[in-house]
């Protein structure tokens, strides 16, 4: 079973070190932005959202412990938002260690987040997923998560 444990400025620090780096390839491999321009991008997007790092108003950052141990197999990271008096959550970040991969961690990291989420007054949760991210697409469907718009591009050059 694993455990939401609220993130320590340690875990946030290794998170952080490749956190704009991987936001960034993912929008590259996307084909949704400039290569030359998507690290600007990632790094404006995390600074908005995240400009007192953990301690950023609204926003949830934990790591994915199994519990009794100290054993991390990865992080979630969520915020509450409030429109027309109703607070629903949006993932912006869950991450399995690949090692830990293929064990239902990312299914049961879900299912604790939409619990946390749910007590927290939240009556739905969201995401988003890059097209490309087959393995991530199934486990949301699996899990209940259902598309609400889909954008769509064609290279024309």
């Amino acid at each position: 079973m694993l455990e939401l444990v609220p993130m320590v400025e340690a875990d946030f620090r290794c998170y952080m070190k490749t956190a704009v780096d991987d936001y960034a390839q993912a929008h590259i491999r996307a084909g949704d932005c400039d290569p030359a321009e998507a690290h600007k991008l990632a790094q404006a997007d995390y600074d908005q959202l995240l400009p007192d790092g953990l301690a950023s108003a609204g926003q949830h950052l934990f790591s994915l412990r199994i519990a009794g141990t100290d054993e991390s197999v990865g992080m979630v990271w969520f915020a509450i938002r409030e429109r027309n008096a109703r607070k629903t959550a949006f993932i912006y970040d869950i991450q399995i260690v690949a090692a830990q991969r293929g064990r239902g961690h990312g299914a049961e990291a879900l299912l604790r987040t939409e619990e946390l989420a749910a007590s927290m007054g939240a009556w739905r949760i969201g995401l988003n997923v890059m097209g490309w991210n087959h393995v991530a697409r199934r486990l949301y469907e699996k899990a209940g998560f259902t598309i609400t718009g889909m954008g769509m591009v064609k290279a024309l050059t």
